[in-house]
């Protein structure tokens, strides 16, 4: 049994499922024995039965019995399951509708945050994208939660014609919407700008590290999470990240304040270790912000701190 699914599997008996889910869901990333998907399926079914999320149950519960139609425990689950849709269609029908309701709420909610983002108007849009977080702890159930929603002709806002025309949101059926992976790499990127634009540094982190999950070929993610280790004084696990990430810095990135980041963590690191190499690194950081914005004090001052100057009545 594999680490990912160890984890998994502490996760869930200590009762945290959506963290269960998340490594459920990497595994499903990268494993490829029979075995263990049709166990990581069945498991997420459960799961998501405990939560009475049914549609994503049953979806997790048929792929796991498509794969292992000879277990018992996955076969007598479906079974359960499906008996229960049966016995009260009514009930479930009106649970179904209530939940779709809520998801296409959830879908107007992050595609008017975005909007709003880009028209400037942040502080509207950080309750509209950080309510979601509630419902949607981490990009996993996310992902699962936010599949074939029916949004017919009447329901297709403006809101949601955003995030279809960005190809965010893509028609899995006939009136059947899924979010795509893109469309939420964009939530969790604009999410955690705005926890670090609010100094909120944790949940900032926990976005990013959602963010660069879902896509790992785009590495902003890293560069916000330096900037908000740095505002935590978590100056070691920045230096951590720096020495991973490439010197180029990607567009979207303001260079002063990641190079800002990168100066005081390198800076305080001296402090302690007096070691040349960290001493070099801060000025190299210092000497590019300067290059970038030349009134920056505080940049500018701890620059002077590392130059050897006599005092004037020395000279």
């Amino acid at each position: 049994m594999s680490d990912l699914t160890l984890k998994a599997k502490v996760m869930e008996s200590e009762e945290r499922y959506p963290e269960a889910i998340a490594f459920y869901d990497e595994i499903l990333m990268c494993e490829t024995d029979s075995d263990t998907l049709a166990y990581v399926y069945y498991r997420l079914g459960s799961i998501y039965r405990e939560w009475n999320e049914l549609y994503a149950s049953q979806r997790f519960l048929s792929q796991a019995h498509k794969i292992n139609s000879e277990n018992s425990e996955i076969r007598e689950s479906l079974e359960s399951l499906n008996r229960h849709f049966s016995d009260n269609k009514d009930l479930v029908t009106d649970q179904m509708s209530r939940q779709n309701s809520n998801q296409i709420v959830s879908l107007f909610r992050i595609a008017t945050g975005i909007k709003l983002i880009s028209m400037n108007k942040s502080v509207q849009a950080y309750p509209l994208l950080k309510s979601r977080t509630k419902i949607y702890p981490n990009a996993a159930v996310a992902k699962h939660l936010l599949t074939d929603i029916s949004i017919t002709q009447e329901e297709r806002n403006s809101a949601i014609e955003f995030l279809i025309e960005r190809e965010w949101l893509l028609n899995s059926g006939v009136d059947l919407y899924t979010i795509s992976v893109s469309g939420l790499y964009m939530f969790y990127i604009t999410l955690g700008k705005l926890h670090l634009d609010n100094t909120a540094y944790t949940d900032g982190i926990s976005c990013f590290d959602q963010a660069y999950r879902l896509d790992n070929s785009q590495i902003e993610s890293l560069y916000y999470k330096v900037i908000c280790y740095s505002y935590q004084n978590e100056w070691n696990q920045s230096i951590s990240l720096i020495q991973e990430l490439p010197d180029t810095i990607p567009s979207n990135i303001d260079p002063v304040e990641y190079l800002s980041a990168v100066a005081n963590s390198y800076h305080h690191r001296y402090q302690e270790s007096n070691e040349e190499s960290d001493k070099q690194q801060v000025i190299k950081a210092c000497n590019s912000v300067l290059e970038i914005d030349k009134k920056d004090k505080t940049i500018s001052n701890l620059l002077d701190s590392y130059k050897n100057r006599k005092s004037w009545w020395r000279r």
